[in-house]
């Protein structure tokens, strides 16, 4: 428990919530405050809070002065104020404030999509926008450097500087080795899809199991084999022997010889 060096009270959904600065200057709001604006139960909002290890990381008890003396008084930080409101229950608050928490989570909604594809290079707003589905790789790839950029940002500034540097080295390299190989084409990856899916489905056919456990099995081992972590990370150089391998491992799984009339994926039109 601390001691704020400086509080306020302010309007948060039409009702006074209590501001706290703690030393180190961030600020948090005062829980108890911020349920009644919303309408919610402080008790069972506390037990979520204390269970969630993203939210609790911004739980802060601090030592409030009042009439009776100093009394100590759970606060949260403001930053984490905006995904806790968002994930709470609705229904129990006034209409007007279920109207505002929900624009608030479809403004994060969109935000957060914006900041991912201006990471990737992609258009904001609308996925319409984009024009291309393989620059959904792109997309995939953003949402990892960020999220290897926040849990960098977690440690200690002099560790965190460190570890970016490593972080920045290995995404280069990472890209001069992607620049480096010619991966295989579209058509290519179709057709890698189109056969991995028939030995799927014959292989959960022959051994009696769900077709999304066999799925998941030949795409791993697809990708274990050729040592990417995507399939169409396969070079050009490689897919001639991708498809021998898929073959082979078709008559392996089912004791057959994986035929032309079977390159169709099941269920769909030539």
């Amino acid at each position: 428990m601390v001691d704020p060096i400086e509080t306020l009270v302010v309007t948060f959904f039409d009702l006074p919530v209590l501001a706290a600065r703690s030393p180190d200057g961030r600020i948090y709001l005062a829980i108890r405050d911020l349920c009644a604006s919303i309408g919610l139960s402080r008790e069972s909002q506390m037990r979520r809070l204390r269970s969630d290890p993203d939210l609790s990381l911004g739980l802060q008890t601090f030592r409030i002065a009042t009439s009776g003396g100093p009394q100590p008084q759970e606060f949260l930080l403001l930053e984490h104020v905006p995904l806790w409101v968002t994930g709470v229950t609705r229904r129990k608050s006034a209409p007007e404030i279920q109207e505002r928490l929900r624009f608030l989570k479809l403004f994060i909604i969109g935000h957060v999509h914006n900041a991912i594809a201006e990471a990737a290079g992609l258009p904001a707003g609308s996925s319409r926008n984009i024009e291309d589905l393989r620059d959904l790789e792109r997309y995939d790839e953003a949402i990892q450097g960020i999220a290897a950029r926040t849990e960098a940002l977690e440690v200690s500034h002099g560790n965190a500087r460190t570890a970016w540097r490593a972080h920045e080295e290995r995404i280069k390299r990472l890209e001069e080795q992607i620049r480096s190989l010619v991966r295989i084409s579209p058509t290519q990856r179709g057709t890698i899809y189109e056969q991995v899916h028939v030995w799927a489905r014959a292989r959960a056919d022959h051994e009696g199991i769900p077709f999304g456990v066999s799925i998941a099995t030949c795409w791993m081992t697809l990708k274990a084999r050729f040592t990417v972590a995507k399939y169409e990370d396969i070079s050009a150089a490689q897919y001639e022997a991708c498809l021998r391998f898929i073959r082979q491992s078709y008559a392996q799984d089912t004791g057959e010889e994986m035929g032309g009339d079977q390159m169709q994926i099941p269920g769909l039109e030539p």
